[in-house]
């Protein structure tokens, strides 16, 4: 009887056969969101019965559309709702502020902007016209992801690397662009939701961008927002060091590259962009190309360089901002000082504020650039 009672309970693990499902892991509670519609309007719906208010919210993400925080509404079945639109074609990022909490990813959405303060959703309006940020059938390249021990940081950090498509099956050396995400965002920023591989591979696909590596670094000291350790370090210096001894020779070591300052770029977004106009500046024997998309360096280094230095050293430095940024005025200044200091650069502003629409369309200006000698 033993036995028996034993196989029928393992055939009936084995078939799956459980009771109902509770209410939290019920997916028949789970309602399509967000909702993209033919005319690009959205629903956002979040199934919350016992809840009394549900906010949608943006970090700025969707609120540079909606320019406020705005209320769903809640029907006789629990699920909450909210259509809003038509929205320009893009990429958007959002999340719910449920009575007053911490805001929340869409429990629907499986599109997630990883960060370091946790995860917000995403999703994308196509366009229709198969832009630089979505996918196409065309060659792909690989991410890898690489681990290491920093001896400098005392701690295991990690290293997104980029390879253009047939870099596997191939011999060739290619050049190296290090891309740096912003405040909160993690090493997985530029491609879980900058979309930094898409962009490459199509702009590689159109003969529009030279085949090329990218590395993709973690850039603050301390993994988590808030530490136990009483002194956190966060000093900008460090990860400087920490890109130049460490994930640098590290890169060189691993992969096929071309390590010579022509053929090695930076750039960053926001905070990247600080460190990537800090981290070229102090090592033009190693870089030639810079790029700050919504962030500016120190001003006083910058006053104080030698313009026939940068103008020799320097074949492409690129700055852009959007209009609606806050840090817009900052960013202007930097190119303003430039263009005083005549200071061969370039200058984007384009509409928009400090969000991923804008960080997307930098790259896909400054990587044709890029190792064009």
């Amino acid at each position: 009887m033993r036995l028996l009672f034993a196989a029928v309970l393992a055939a009936s693990m084995l078939s799956g056969q459980r009771g109902p499902a509770p209410y939290y892991e019920d997916t028949n509670n789970i309602p399509v969101s967000p909702d993209v519609h033919g005319d690009r309007t959205v629903t956002f719906r979040l199934f919350a019965p016992k809840a009394a208010e549900v906010i949608l919210m943006g970090s700025p993400g969707i609120l540079e559309f909606t320019r406020k925080p705005m209320p769903l509404q809640k029907d006789d079945k629990g699920v909450w709702s909210l259509t809003i639109g038509p929205l320009p074609p893009g990429f958007y990022t959002y999340g719910y502020a449920i009575d007053g909490g911490l805001r929340m990813p869409d429990p629907s959405n499986p599109n997630l902007e990883l960060r370091r303060w946790g995860p917000t959703s995403s999703f994308l309006v196509p366009s229709g016209q198969n832009s630089v940020i979505e996918e196409r059938r065309v060659p792909h390249g690989t991410i890898h992801v690489e681990f290491y021990d920093s001896k400098d940081l005392d701690a295991e950090r990690m290293v997104y690397v980029y390879t253009p498509p047939g870099y596997e099956a191939g011999k060739l050396k290619y050049p190296v662009l290090y891309l740096l995400h912003g405040n909160g965002q993690i090493e997985a920023s530029w491609t879980w939701t900058g979309r930094a591989n898409v962009i490459l591979d199509n702009l590689i696909a159109d003969a529009k961008a030279k085949p090329m590596i990218v590395v993709m670094p973690y850039g603050h000291v301390p993994r988590e927002i808030k530490t136990s350790s009483p002194n956190p370090q966060n000093d900008p210096g460090a990860i400087e060091k920490e890109l130049l001894t460490a994930v640098k020779p590290m890169v060189e070591s691993k992969y096929r590259v071309l390590a010579d300052r022509n053929h090695r770029a930076l750039g960053g977004l926001s905070m990247g962009a600080g460190q990537s106009m800090a981290i070229g500046l102090h090592n033009l024997d190693q870089f030639a190309y810079i790029a700050a998309f919504s962030g500016g360096g120190n001003r006083t280094e910058w006053e104080k360089a030698d313009t026939a230095m940068l103008n020799q050293k320097l074949k492409v430095l690129w700055i852009g901002c959007g209009t609606e940024d806050p840090g817009y005025r900052g960013v202007k200044s930097m190119d303003d000082l430039l263009t005083t200091k005549k200071v061969k650069h370039v200058w984007n502003e384009s509409g928009g504020g400090h969000s991923w629409p804008n960080w997307q369309v930098y790259l896909s200006k400054y990587a044709p650039l890029l190792f064009r000698d």
